[in-house]
């Protein structure tokens, strides 16, 4: 299903865990997500732009495991959201082990 940019973030909020665009507060607890915009491409019909759709990488950040994912995959599912494959990246964050699961959503503006 295409979605656009708002549909995105009130669907990322369905699943319960916090979210913040490009960076977390210093106070924030994990799990949350992180979303940032990647790049946009175009489709264009005789010079016009039809459609712009943007990138947008989705990094749910925890402690724990992929098992932190499931809620935003529950709802990314029941939407018909299309994402990329799940990205586990293990990370170092203030003397803590952190895992940032990645996915890339493209969203549809008109």
């Amino acid at each position: 299903m295409q979605i656009n940019f708002q549909q995105l973030r009130t669907i990322m909020k369905e699943s319960g865990i916090p979210v913040y665009r490009d960076e977390a507060p210093t106070t924030a607890v994990y799990p949350y997500i992180i979303y940032e915009f990647v790049n946009e491409i175009h489709k264009r019909s005789s010079s016009k732009v039809l459609k712009s759709m943007p990138l947008y990488q989705i990094a749910v950040i925890t402690k724990g495991t992929e098992t932190d994912f499931e809620p935003l995959k529950k709802v990314f599912n029941e939407h018909g959201v299309e994402f990329s494959p799940l990205i586990g990246i293990p990370y170092d964050e203030n003397d803590d082990t952190i895992t940032q699961f990645i996915t890339m959503v493209r969203c549809v503006n008109e």
